[in-house]
């Protein structure tokens, strides 16, 4: 083959990678009008043609390639695929079977004869036939193999792997490590922890061992067990930066709010223009109250990144930052490029609705922020239909009669307070009124309610909702329910008071989960104005969760579920809930401060009318507005987009 077929070869490979397969086409036809008998030309046609689904003209090109040159092996081995997409499993093993003739190590070779025989329902040939090639192969090109089937979703192909290459190797990290992913995979994770562990123990000095199992647990929401194997990452590589991001990401999580801007600035010593880590300081930092610092960190990411249009969101969404002409002709600029990620974009679309909106120019604000909803609700999964069918689900299942045939008995030396609600409602302003209290810690939005439901159903095979499940538990199982949520809950309470907050606003959708498995909790219901609230959300990005915002519709409807989900919670545990009205909190301070107290069982103290004084991180939202005096100025902001509200009026119109 001369060097000019080579590299023409070579190019039309590209093509073909890059899914510009009509131009390989043409490229290809073009070379064989000079070499019409060239077997690589001819054979490269033919693959081009198969891929296109020509199938008939295809094998024409591929059986013409063969008598140009039998014994070249990929012709065969297209010919067999060809005959496996047209579903003649049968007609397609003698050709893989003459392309492992000619290429006997061939891993697609041999996976393509190993599908025919299958399909054709030769099974145990099929077998015979895979164990046959793995017992030939190196332990390195098989673990290569087992992992590229992992990622695929083989699962049980990639496990068959990793046992032959442990009968041989029985430590091998390299297929425990594949074991492990099959099995997170899979969902099996008591499995693949103890993989991962058993990896962990054979090379303690391995810091990627250590990441591994970290991430794994982090994932899991066991934040304190992760946060020490970081740790031990950590000091086995003190100089990788990817380790104290992670650590950042994990330290910011569980409330451990200095920790974590040291580790994103350990990142960012070694990496000092990691945007993560960038983000991350900015973040960590607002939550402090140290909102000029936080602007740097912000303004830093987008400066060595300007692309990323999430840290552009960041900034813009300040309390105290307008973004200048440059900035704003900037942003423009950058979501006019072609190269944009969706992602971005929508990072961009917000950040410019929350610049146009400060310079009171609502109805452009308003067309970024719908343009910005609609390439998020393109990325994010939400089945209202489903949403719906949950809530039914729940109040169906947690009746007056259920609710008082079971409880637990929980310990009830510390108290949570739950304050729940749709996001955006006055939630924070609760929590911090609540934590400048001596007695009452501030923990912010915690996942455990969430998780211990999800992971019900998780443990039980075919099962579609946890209300399945729950009522299969007796006292004794909702007591470790119980046990178990204010164990995990302890990670984020350091100053050891009776009380702490919770304010996850999906809670509301599990009251009664709450009630039986900590009977002695206090809950409070975040509510406000459901137009102000609805508007608040459309207007907001959040950094996870909230499907539900994102279609002004779809989050009409959500709203309508949640005042029916509250007004079932009122019938079946009639005074169980407390409502806090943000506009009363506006209208009346002390008073609701003092009824908020009193539900609590707690003496009133001047120290909860003057929230905005207290020092304590704040990780939402609204972080920066709990940091001031009340204000009434957001009641009725939304007026500014009332032209825009038909739609949603309409919906809401049963509840307004």
């Amino acid at each position: 083959m001369t060097d000019d077929l080579r590299k023409n070869l070579d190019d039309i490979v590209a093509l073909i990678d890059d899914e510009r397969v009509d131009e390989a086409e043409s490229a290809c036809r073009d070379e064989l009008q000079a070499r019409p008998d060239d077997v690589n030309l001819v054979g490269m046609l033919g693959a081009i043609l198969m891929r296109k689904g020509e199938f008939d003209a295809a094998e024409g090109y591929l059986r013409r390639a063969i008598e140009i040159e039998p014994g070249f092996a990929r012709p065969h081995q297209d010919l067999g695929a060809l005959h496996l997409a047209r579903d003649e499993a049968g007609a397609a093993i003698p050709h893989f079977r003459k392309a492992m003739a000619f290429n006997p190590r061939d891993p697609a070779v041999i996976r393509g004869l190993v599908a025919a025989l299958a399909r054709a329902g030769r099974e145990d040939e099929a077998d015979e036939v895979r164990l046959e090639f793995m017992q030939e192969l190196p332990t390195d090109q098989l673990l290569i193999e087992a992992e590229a089937l992992c990622r695929k979703g083989e699962s049980i192909e990639a496990e068959q792997i990793c046992d032959v290459v442990l009968r041989r190797e029985p430590e091998s990290v390299g297929a425990l490590r594949v074991l492990a992913m099959a099995a997170t995979a899979d969902k099996r994770y008591v499995i693949a922890e103890a993989y991962l562990k058993r990896i962990a123990r054979l090379a303690p000095q391995d810091a990627v061992a250590q990441i591994d199992l970290g991430k794994f647990l982090h994932e899991r929401g066991r934040y304190l067990e992760a946060i020490g194997q970081l740790q031990t990452a950590a000091h086995l590589s003190p100089d990788n930066p990817e380790i104290q991001l992670l650590l950042g990401n994990l330290l910011g999580t569980v409330g451990q709010t200095e920790e974590a801007l040291q580790a994103y600035e350990k990142c960012l010593q070694h990496n000092p223009d990691e945007p993560a880590a960038l983000t991350g300081c900015g973040h960590v930092l607002r939550i402090l109250g140290r909102q000029d610092e936080a602007q740097s960190c912000y303004k830093r990411c987008v400066e060595v990144c300007p692309e990323f249009g999430t840290a552009w969101w960041h900034l813009a969404s300040l309390h105290r930052f307008s973004a200048s002409d440059d900035e704003v002709a900037t942003m423009r600029a950058e979501l006019d490029s072609d190269e944009l990620s969706p992602e971005s974009a929508v990072g961009f679309h917000f950040a410019l609705g929350r610049a146009c909106e400060k310079r009171n120019d609502f109805e452009a604000a308003w067309k970024h922020y719908s343009l910005g909803n609609a390439g998020k609700r393109a990325l994010i999964k939400f089945d209202p239909v489903r949403a719906e069918l949950e809530q039914t689900w729940i109040k169906e299942t947690f009746t007056t009669e259920f609710l008082s045939s079971r409880s637990a008995q929980t310990a009830t030396e510390v108290t949570p307070v739950f304050v729940l609600g749709m996001p955006r409602s006055g939630s924070t302003l609760v929590e911090q009124i609540l934590a400048s209290h001596s007695q009452i810690e501030g923990t912010g939005e915690l996942p455990y309610i969430i998780t211990m439901v999800n992971s019900m159903v998780a443990e039980k095979a075919g099962s579609l909702h946890y209300t399945e499940l729950v009522g299969k538990q007796d006292n004794d199982a909702l007591t470790r329910l119980g046990s178990s949520y204010l164990n995990s809950a302890r990670a984020h309470c350091k100053e050891g008071t009776p009380f702490f907050t919770d304010k996850m606003p999906a809670n509301f959708s599990h009251v009664g989960f709450i009630r039986l498995i900590l009977p002695h909790a206090k809950i409070i219901d975040a509510r406000r104005d459901p137009m102000a609230t609805c508007v608040a959300n459309y207007r907001q990005l959040f950094a996870q969760g909230k499907n539900q915002t994102y279609d002004l519709l779809e989050l009409a409807e959500f709203y309508l579920q949640y005042v029916s989900m509250m007004e079932h919670w009122d019938a079946v545990l009639p005074g169980a809930v407390l409502r806090v009205q943000y506009e009363d909190v506006v209208a009346d301070l002390d008073t609701q401060v003092r009824r908020m107290l009193e539900f609590c069982g707690l003496p009133f103290e001047e120290a909860c009318v003057n929230y905005y004084k207290s020092a304590r991180p704040v990780n939402t939202a609204s972080s920066e507005q709990v940091r001031e005096p009340i204000y009434d100025s957001a009641v009725e902001f939304w007026k500014h987009y009332e032209s825009q509200l038909g739609e949603l009026r309409e919906v809401l119109a049963p509840i307004l």
